[in-house]
Order: structure tokens, then sequence, then C-alpha cells
């Protein structure tokens, strides 16, 4: 590390060492070895710096972060170095899996936004253990929570997490459950099958939902169905508490049928081998 970096990084003006990781960072990105030494040295000896410092380098962990900063992180993070939704977030970003018990603490915070950091991490770092915690968090008195748990189980996938979301998508607690059938078309094991006999159940609510879910799937087996649905005058005065019918839903669901499918044919043409 030069001198001159190294002052710049101690120096307490926030001013002066903001312009010094952003500055190392653009560095680090680039190749050079020196800057994203220094830039680990912050967080390796985050005592040593001032709070800004340390807290600037973490938003910039894609420059340089490897395995070696693990450790220190939850040094960090057992000595309350910064709030602990801030470095749990900056764990989760660098992919260290340790971080999972304090990602799993934030989901009993009176806060809902550090709740949601909670739920983002345990989705990131894999943390299949987490599953019934976030199934339970689909009960959660904030919305933006339950999506994010909702989010965090499709991405962790397996069968115990598509059952605590079929589940709430028959039996909800809440009226308006986009973030539950978004969730139920990504997640797998593949839930086309059973999404296709909730489309044709008796309740309404639980029609719509599965129908929007359905566009998700971009799967094959659902285009001619959701067509059908669209088209059905029963179908469009069928509707839930906010107003919107199942016919709707239906239309809606193709336009993301169709984004799918074309997302999914850009990433396998962008990824076939040259010949």
């Amino acid at each position: 590390m030069t001198d001159d970096l190294l002052a710049r990084l101690l120096d307490p003006d926030p001013a002066v060492d903001e312009d010094a990781v952003d500055a190392a960072a653009e560095r680090a990105l680039a190749g050079d070895r020196e800057a994203a030494d220094a830039l680990r040295d912050v967080v390796l000896r985050f005592e040593r710096f001032p709070i800004s410092t340390f807290e600037r380098t973490l938003n910039r962990l894609y420059a340089f972060a490897d395995a070696s900063l693990e450790p220190a992180m939850l040094r960090a993070l057992e000595n309350g170095a910064s709030a602990p939704w801030y470095l749990t977030a900056a764990c989760g970003r660098a992919g260290f899996r340790r971080a999972v018990p304090y990602a799993l603490a934030l989901l009993d915070s009176p806060v809902a936004y550090e709740r949601t950091v909670g739920c983002e991490v345990l989705g990131v770092l894999g943390a299949h253990e987490a599953v019934p915690t976030l199934v339970d968090v689909l009960g959660d008195t904030d919305h933006r929570v339950r999506e994010v748990a909702a989010a965090a189980l499709a991405d962790l996938g397996g069968s115990e997490a598509a059952l605590g979301l079929r589940r709430e998508l028959v039996e909800p607690r809440f009226a308006l459950l986009g973030y539950v059938s978004t969730a139920l078309g990504a997640i797998e094991p593949d839930q086309t099958t059973w999404l296709l006999d909730q489309a044709a159940s008796p309740d309404t609510r639980t029609r719509y939902w599965a129908v929007r879910a359905l566009g998700r799937t971009g799967s094959d087996l659902v285009h001619e169905r959701l067509l059908v649905v669209a088209a059905d005058l029963a179908e469009e005065t069928a509707a839930i508490a906010n107003g919107s019918t199942v016919a709707s839903a239906a239309r809606s669901a193709l336009k993301t049928w169709q984004r799918v499918r074309r997302v999914r044919a850009a990433d396998t043409t962008s990824t076939r081998p040259l010949s």
C-alpha cells in the first residue's frame, strides 16, 4: 500500500476517504493488486480506520473481496463495528456463509427493513436450513418482508419451500398474493402441474393467483390454458377483492409468459457454443 493511499484511507474527513475508496476500487477492478490489497487491509484491520472508510469499502466489496476477509467481517459483526444489518448485507454480497446466524437474527428485528435484509441474505447464501423460518416469515405484518421472504424461498427451492408457498396460496393470510404467485412460478421443483390444478379451483382467489403464477413458469404446458381463461366470459366477471378478474390475470400472465420465454431464448443463444 502506498503511503499516500494509506494516509487518505486513514483520513477522518469522509470526503477524503470517500474519494480514496472509490479511486482504489476503480483501480482494483482494472487489475491493480496494490489497490485491492489496500481495500482488503481496511476490512482486515477495520479497527484502525475511520468508520466512514470501513463502510464505504464494504460498498465496494465487488472490486476486491475474497475468502480471507470472512473472519474479519465476523469479528466486525461480533464487535458491533457497524449496524448488524449493514454488515450482514455486506457478508451476503461477499458470499460469506458463516453470516447465516446473523441473518437469521435479523428476522427478529422490530425494524421491517432489517427483516428484509435477513431474508435476502439467507436466499443469497443458499441457507436451506432457514426454509422453515422463511415460511413462517410469509406471515410477517409487513408486505415488503413477505415479498422478500417469498423470493428467498424461490431462490432456495426444494419441496419444503414449495409446500410452504403452496399453503400460502390456498390458505392465504393476506388478500394480495402476487409475491407468492411469482415465487411459485419460479421455484424448483417446477410447480406447473399443481398450478394448473389450482387454476381450476372453485375458489376465485385461488384460481386468480394460480393463473398469475402460470405465466412465470414459462412452461409449454400453460399457454393454451391461459388463452382459454383470458377469453372466458365467466372469468371476466370473477373478481378478487381489489376488483381484478381471473381473465385479466390470464392476460397479464400471458405477457409474463412471453417475457420469460424471450429471456430463456436469449440465454440459450448466448450460451450456445460457437461452431
